[in-house]
């Protein structure tokens, strides 16, 4: 199990670039991943993410549809582990469809899974795990950013 080194803090450990104003399209729960909703002329807008891959972000407060909350793009989040294979401290991880990340043989840095790809706007990466984990529910530290 991975230590936690942020015992006393959940979420955001530290601020990177947040968006202040994501317009809920549906409920969205604190430290979920967030992905691209239905942008409409002054604002943007945030669902939850529901494929594997698909997050943008993580949301750093909850919000039901038609709130707006803020979105953390680019910072340091702890998070938790959604799957068993092990994560390595340096592996690309995603979000998982339930909740979480996902990383280890799942997404990594050679490209050998078919869910990752690296760089541009297509890209599966949320971000890279801080810390190793070992299990499900593991908390760990991850440096948010869409294009690593």
């Amino acid at each position: 199990m991975a230590t936690d080194w942020y015992p006393d803090e959940e979420r955001e450990i530290v601020q990177g670039f947040n968006i202040g104003f994501c317009y809920c399209d549906a409920a969205v729960a604190e430290g979920a991943a967030v992905k691209k909703g239905t942008s409409a002329s002054g604002r943007v807008a945030v669902t939850t993410a529901a494929a594997v891959g698909d997050g943008i972000g993580v949301a750093l407060k909850a919000g039901s549809a038609g709130s707006y909350i803020p979105v953390c793009t680019y910072g340091l989040i702890k998070m938790t582990c959604a799957n068993a294979t092990a994560i390595t401290i340096g592996d690309f991880v995603m979000n998982s469809a339930e909740s979480g990340v996902i990383g280890g043989a799942h997404v990594n840095a050679k490209g050998t899974s078919t869910n990752v790809k690296l760089f541009g706007g297509s890209s599966y990466v949320l971000g890279m795990a801080l810390q190793t984990s070992t299990a499900i529910s593991d908390e760990i530290l991850v440096l948010v950013g869409k294009c690593i």
